[in-house]
């Protein structure tokens, strides 16, 4: 007997375009290996980000929707639906083409039958952000591209461009599609075994380790080798005059640190891939920090170029504030250790204090270390004050113990640098 496990197993191996006599082995071999349960991995979503999240996929090809949940690095499709598209096949690219769009979106929000003509849309719809950066930059017309319901009689009629769902489906997903929840349109979704999903991981992830690398390390010509000559930046910005400013900074500022987490690989085919992560750049008297999202087309055959770069503008203290206090929490930790060489390497070859520089600033705490069993440090209240992109002072309650002498004061510190790799350049202690 056909179940409707075993039928979903048989689209998504038919869908990754096996032949239909391995369909049938393959697939009773999912539904009924050691695990008892059926998990396929998506080729679609690459992640190194350790928060789960959700992507919806969109398989033109085969009428299909696909839920997948984003766990310990792993996309796993969750649930599939049945959906209607466009009525004419093939990419959209121009107002009342009556297609539906193909590459990389987000949900914008939700919108209520209360308005829509319920009579077409069913009972709501979700926004999708078409056209993007990258549909403009082809030149592509359009707009109103939804995920929505049907009306009454029409569960078999394809629409003008948007992805239709049963009414009951639609509803089963209002609390899943969350505003800014990826969506990604294809006409063709993969899926892959574990082997094949570590080895398209790891080569996506090394493209990006080293475009990132030439950007840090002021590789100007390894960086511009990234770019189409087609990109487009966040403000309208073409490549030549993108890559001239990018190459001003790199001689202006000789080092910088570019520090990215949260990053997430979403590719559409075999020709379109996006990255998205945040991003810290420090370098001189510049520090920043957002959202950023790059996409790029393979001009030919695993060649991949940058067409076009978002960036979103995010507050910077938090993420520096929460990076300070871990470093406070190290240095009192091999403080505390009386772990000299440790404890020295948080301070800047120019420190002072008290008339003490570095290597004065080191004998002194190794004496201090070497005559006493047990160090205990409390620190709290502590405060920051931003006074350049490189400097920060940070004051704090520091109560101090060891088998010698216990004491309670106000301690500040002057650090400089970048996140990760700050240190101290002035050390002040007040007796309180």
């Amino acid at each position: 007997m056909i179940t409707k496990q075993t039928g979903l197993v048989r689209k998504l191996l038919l869908a990754a375009g096996l032949p239909v006599v391995f369909v049938l082995l393959i697939g009773a071999a999912a539904l009924y290996g050691a695990a008892g349960a059926t998990q396929f991995i998506s080729g679609n979503i690459f992640t190194d980000t350790s928060n789960p999240f959700t992507v919806l996929l969109v398989n033109k090809r085969t009428s299909e929707l696909y839920i997948a949940q984003v766990k310990d690095n792993l996309p796993l499709i969750t649930k599939t639906y049945s959906a209607l598209y466009g009525r004419n096949t093939g990419d959209k690219h121009r107002e009342g083409d009556n297609k539906t769009p193909e590459g990389f979106y987000y949900i914008t929000g939700y919108m209520p039958p209360k308005k829509l003509n319920a009579a077409i849309y069913g009972d709501g719809a979700f926004k999708l952000n078409y056209p993007n950066i990258m549909d403009k930059i082809k030149g592509k017309t359009g707009h109103g591209i939804w995920i929505h319901g049907r009306g009454a009689g029409r569960d078999n009629e394809k629409t003008q461009g948007c992805i239709s769902l049963a009414n009951s489906d639609l509803a089963s997903l209002k609390s899943t599609l969350l505003p800014g929840t990826p969506v990604i349109i294809s006409d063709n979704i993969e899926f892959l075994n574990a082997e094949e999903y570590a080895k398209h991981k790891k080569e996506y992830m090394d493209m990006f380790k080293a475009y990132i690398s030439s950007w840090e390390k002021g590789d100007y010509n390894g960086f511009a080798s990234y770019f189409s000559a087609n990109f487009r930046g966040n403000e309208g910005l073409t490549a030549e005059s993108y890559l001239n400013k990018k190459k001003q900074i790199m001689a202006l500022n000789q080092t910088r640190k570019v520090i990215v987490s949260n990053v997430n690989i979403f590719k559409e085919n075999s020709t379109k891939l996006m990255y998205t992560f945040d991003q810290f750049y420090c370098s001189g008297d510049v520090l920043s920090y957002g959202a950023k999202k790059l996409y790029l087309l393979a001009e030919k055959e695993g060649d991949y170029r940058i067409i076009a770069e978002e960036f979103t503008k995010l507050d910077v203290e938090p993420v520096i504030e929460k990076d300070v206090i871990t470093t406070l929490n190290k240095w009192k930790d091999v403080w505390q250790a009386r772990d000299i060489e440790k404890y020295i390497s948080y301070y800047s070859g120019s420190f002072r204090s008290e008339n003490m520089d570095i290597k004065q600033w080191k004998a002194h705490k190794e004496g201090l270390f070497n005559n006493t069993n047990s160090i205990k440090i409390n620190l709290s209240d502590i405060k920051l004050k931003f006074v350049s992109p490189g400097k920060i002072v940070v004051s704090f309650i520091q109560k101090y113990t060891s088998g010698v002498v216990s004491d309670k004061g106000i301690k500040t510190l002057v650090l400089s640098g970048c996140p990760g790799d700050y240190k101290i350049v002035e050390e002040g202690w007040r007796a309180t």
